[in-house]
């Protein structure tokens, strides 16, 4: 089988912050022994550190520094941004993989110019959706559909954990839960419609506020900021449903959402908007078609859960884990390279890397305009570790966690659902 001679991904994301589809990918591929430079573009963590990173055997981190390999060695480029297409050449790449994550409409409107370019020049596109895929593969015939996924390891020790965050609301009522940006996608209306409808319950917002200003002001709404990566389980693990309230518009018909799959990797209840990549799994999900719909699907969640359903949702996430996407890419760069007859240099091994430590994350607060202008929201601050220990610094090790893959729940009494922190209920039974 061809070599893959490493991949290098240009400055984009900053790798600790908002761990999205870039990281994950490159993430598993180097754990399937291609070697990988990650061009890190730093954020909002504190300092700016230069130098190189060891995140793993074949991951390397490059923070303000730039890549040294022999000329001989010509790496494969993988890219999301289309804006970098004209850029991409002076890293002497064999082979150019652009992934197309969003439709170039609404937020993403600045990559219009650049989007066709960067579809046309590549050796490989990779389509999150189907949508994408359709658009990509009438430019470029070779364009795969390589959906988003999720952690599968990570987020089913939800089911296990025993760690209560300190910012959580008082426990025993029913979690109404959102994980992610919260963004001019997201149906903020709909949010304060859950909110009055389900006054006996609490909603959990976790996430950063990104470019949207007003927001609902309720006292069941919890806005609990941004989390880190490592945090989300703890939080998570909490939610009773997991909700995806995001608009309908050009840009979201093109979203495979990755909360989709974090939430059915936890076995929670899934309500969704109508979104083309949701409707594919209206049996494992609740599709809403309207915002009263969208209602009631969470009140049904809420009522009708049984660890039947919590296990063929988990069951379905581990069959669409990042590691399975990973894998289907391999195959696709070495198809790739041996088409092209790619024999190069493997990237070097970089001599001064240091071992990777996690960038600790501060905001600075700032004041958020409600619907009702009396009152302002302060963005959570990260906790001072002088004075508390952030639940980021503790070890990820929850109670019942093994490293094997086999689903373990199905001796639980598939008539019943075990609610975090409360009482079995009988189907068709809760507060809600």
């Amino acid at each position: 089988m061809t070599a893959v001679p490493g991949i290098i991904y240009p400055p984009t994301l900053d790798f600790d912050y908002l761990v999205q589809r870039p990281q994950q990918l490159l993430k598993n591929i180097s754990e399937l022994g291609v070697t990988v430079y990650f061009l890190n573009r730093s954020a909002y963590h504190q300092g700016q550190y230069q130098g190189i990173e060891r995140y793993n055997r074949h991951f390397f981190l490059f923070h303000h520094t730039q890549p040294s390999y022999p000329a001989t060695t010509r790496p494969v480029v993988y890219y999301s941004n289309p804006t970098q297409v004209d850029i991409i050449g002076g890293y002497n790449p064999c082979y150019i993989i652009f992934d197309s994550l969003d439709e170039p409409v609404g937020e993403f409107s600045s990559w219009q110019p650049y989007y066709r370019r960067a579809v046309a020049a590549a050796d490989l596109v990779l389509a999150a959706s189907d949508k994408l895929y359709s658009a990509a593969q009438a430019i470029n015939p070779h364009t795969i559909l390589l959906s988003n996924g999720c952690d599968y390891d990570y987020f089913q020790q939800a089911r296990s954990n025993q760690l209560t965050p300190t910012d959580l609301p008082p426990l025993g009522r029913a979690f109404i839960g959102y994980m992610g940006a919260v963004a001019s996608w997201c149906d903020l209306e709909l949010l304060d419609q859950l909110a009055l409808n389900f006054s006996d319950c609490s909603l959990l917002i976790i996430g950063p506020l990104y470019n949207v200003r007003n927001i609902p002001l309720r006292p069941n709404i919890h806005w609990l900021g941004y989390k880190s990566y490592e945090e989300l389980v703890y939080y998570a693990s909490y939610f009773d449903v997991g909700i995806i309230p995001f608009k309908q518009s050009d840009m979201t018909a093109a979203v495979n959402p990755i909360k989709m799959w974090e939430y059915m990797a936890m076995g929670i209840p899934v309500v969704t908007t109508a979104l083309p990549e949701t409707q594919k799994y209206c049996e494992e999900l609740y599709y809403s078609s309207g915002r009263q719909e969208f209602i009631n699907n969470v009140r049904l969640a809420l009522k009708q859960e049984n660890w039947v359903k919590c296990e063929r949702r988990m069951a379905l996430a581990q069959e669409n884990s990042w590691k399975a996407r990973a894998e289907k890419m391999l195959i696709a760069i070495k198809e790739g390279l041996r088409r092209k007859g790619v024999r190069d240099q493997e990237l070097p091994i970089p001599a001064t890397a240091t071992p990777y430590h996690r960038k600790k994350w501060f905001y600075q607060r700032e004041y958020v305009r409600f619907q009702s202008p009396a009152k302002k929201y302060t963005i959570p601050q990260q906790r001072d570790k002088g004075k508390e220990i952030a639940i980021s610094d503790l070890p990820l090790v929850l109670s019942g966690y093994s490293n094997n893959n086999n689903l373990t729940i199905s001796s639980q009494n598939p008539n019943t659902f075990r609610y975090k922190n409360k009482k079995p209920y009988l189907p068709g039974e809760y507060l809600c």
